[in-house]
């Protein structure tokens, strides 16, 4: 190759490499700023709105009531969907190193220490033996947070939560179920549940965000995500990852 076509290329690698370290660095203000100057004038909104409705009954309307349940139900709705977006943004750049986690351990830990995950709320139970995999413990955590949130959050009206998760092994890999008994998703939105902002039904709150953060996650991490699932029969969602602890061979 001629001297000047190397030299060429070599300024027009430097160049894209520059333009790309300028992206990024664009995109980390754009989330500081996201998070420290956005968020605060929605805190406001929930907060005064909050406030305005603690005061005794009838010094509002109940319209007037009505209308601050919505400014403060409004303002948590897209301050969530901001954090979701923020740890999408982050999932998608931030290095993820990988090393043996322990899925049932991680999973007993977060049934003691989530609320909402906690018997009086839902009935989550975790099949013994789950191997351990290939994973970032923290990227590990966000999925199974989602995971077990979309499961206990799309039942039928009072049904308490049940979750069941269990595990497969096969050539060197471990697929990780969440069986539920919600109420189910048509075979039509199996395709896009794992995109940004898709959701399979508009009657229960959520930012479309959770699912696509679990497969952005689980793919940084060198694994796949799949759900089964029917109108009324439940869903059966499942992260798939390398098994950890396998002997090395000789190349």
């Amino acid at each position: 190759m001629p001297p000047n076509l190397n030299a060429d290329l070599e300024r027009k690698v430097q160049e894209r490499t520059a333009e790309l370290r300028a992206a990024v660095e664009d995109l980390e203000h754009f989330s500081y700023s996201i998070t420290h100057d956005m968020r605060a004038p929605l805190r406001a909104m929930q907060s005064f709105a909050t406030l305005l409705l603690m005061k005794p009954k009838g010094s509002l309307a109940e319209d007037e009531r009505e209308y601050l349940r919505r400014i403060a139900t409004a303002a948590k709705q897209m301050d969530d969907l901001i954090l979701d977006a923020l740890a999408y943004s982050q999932a998608v750049r931030a290095a993820a190193p990988l090393g043996p986690v322990d899925p049932a351990a991680l999973l007993r830990d977060m049934l003691m220490t989530y609320p909402e995950f906690q018997l009086a709320k839902a009935d989550i139970q975790i099949a013994d033996p789950l191997p351990p995999v290939v994973a970032n413990r923290a990227g590990l955590t966000q999925c199974f947070s989602n995971l077990l949130r979309n499961a206990i959050k799309f039942v039928a009206p009072g049904v308490m939560p049940k979750v069941q998760v269990s595990a497969e092994v096969q050539a060197g890999r471990v697929r990780l179920w969440f069986a539920d008994n919600g109420i189910g998703i048509p075979p039509e939105f199996h395709g896009r549940l794992f995109k940004m902002f898709e959701r399979a039904s508009s009657d229960h709150e959520g930012t479309g965000i959770g699912l696509a953060l679990v497969r952005k996650v689980t793919e940084r991490m060198g694994g796949q995500v799949g759900v089964e699932s029917a109108p009324g029969r439940g869903s059966r969602f499942w992260i798939e990852l390398k098994l950890a602890g396998l002997p090395r061979t000789e190349s």
